[in-house]
């Protein structure tokens, strides 16, 4: 899945699409860097606040080899941001913040 750099979970993956429709929002890739806690478990989805980067599509085929590498110059730093899951009655909500 585009924004990850391992093979994760079907729950996991279902999640992190979640985290990739609100990057979309504003028109960014969000590519991961890690898990910062704050996990919920339930029977379809693996939920846990990430790390990583917010990274305009305009800008993504730059980064991306870069990150893949897990190289990611100091430039980039403005761009990396907590992707931050709150869960509202059944739903799963996304927030980014520095």
């Amino acid at each position: 899945m585009k924004g990850l750099r391992t093979q994760e979970s079907d729950k996991f993956n279902r999640f992190f699409k979640l985290i990739q429709q609100e990057a979309e929002k504003t028109d960014c890739i969000f590519f991961a860097d890690a898990g910062d806690g704050h996990e919920l478990i339930t029977d379809t989805m693996e939920c846990e606040d990430m790390t990583g980067w917010l990274i305009p599509k305009s800008k993504a085929n730059e980064f991306e080899p870069m990150w893949k590498k897990d190289q990611v110059p100091q430039s980039w730093t403005d761009f990396f941001t907590f992707a931050i899951w709150e869960k509202d009655g059944n739903t799963i909500k996304i927030k980014f913040e520095e």
